[in-house]
């Protein structure tokens, strides 16, 4: 039997958007992916900002965001665990709770260089392959040279996904909804209905 392969896209969600879902998409179709997971964070050592909203309301944002498409999931395990949430800890539980499984961590490619910072660097390379989103804006051969830079370090397994660049991004989010602007388009539907009957991030 062959292994499961699962997509883990991790992040603040703060709220999630279009773009997370399209990187998701191209992900599980490029890496031909079982699934993707998608996992918003707890108390992310990484952030600490006074404009995130509390994890219930991310938790049901990523869960609406997501409820069309089957190949996708959610899951509140970076939500229930106390304390700092370290992506190598998430890692390790999901690897020994399904030992069958491949994963593979789904990241913007400028994360490349700067998970060398994060927290166990080994550990994560270590219990996960890495797909990494390259932007247009990105130089590839800086990008394919980084890469190759971790591999030999970590012994990491590195795939560059292509994707065009796209200009949305939950700050702005939250920009145009303290300006009373529309994020029509810029999120789900279901999304949006929720921030505003919620009035979220205003």
């Amino acid at each position: 039997m062959s292994q499961k392969k699962i997509g883990i896209m991790g992040g603040t969600f703060n709220p999630i958007h279009t773009g997370h879902l399209l990187l998701a998409q191209e992900a599980l179709e490029e890496a031909k992916l079982t699934q993707v997971c998608f996992l918003p964070s707890g108390v992310s050592y990484l952030k600490k900002d006074d404009h995130i909203l509390d994890a219930v309301h991310r938790l049901h944002l990523t869960e609406l965001a997501v409820s069309d498409n089957p190949n996708f999931s959610v899951s509140d395990m970076e939500i229930k665990r106390s304390g700092n949430t370290y992506t190598c800890d998430t890692l390790k539980q999901l690897n020994e709770e399904q030992p069958e499984t491949d994963f593979y961590f789904i990241l913007g490619a400028d994360c490349l260089f700067s998970m060398e910072t994060w927290y166990h660097p080994e550990e994560i390379f270590s219990s996960c392959k890495i797909l990494a989103a390259v932007r247009d804006d990105l130089k590839l051969s800086d990008l394919e040279e980084k890469a190759d830079e971790l591999r030999n370090r970590f012994d990491a397994e590195i795939f560059l996904l292509h994707l065009p660049r796209i200009d949305i991004s939950s700050t702005d989010i939250r920009e145009r909804l303290k300006a009373g602007k529309s994020i029509q388009y810029m999120v789900p539907e279901a999304v949006r209905d929720y921030i505003l009957q919620n009035h979220l991030y205003q």
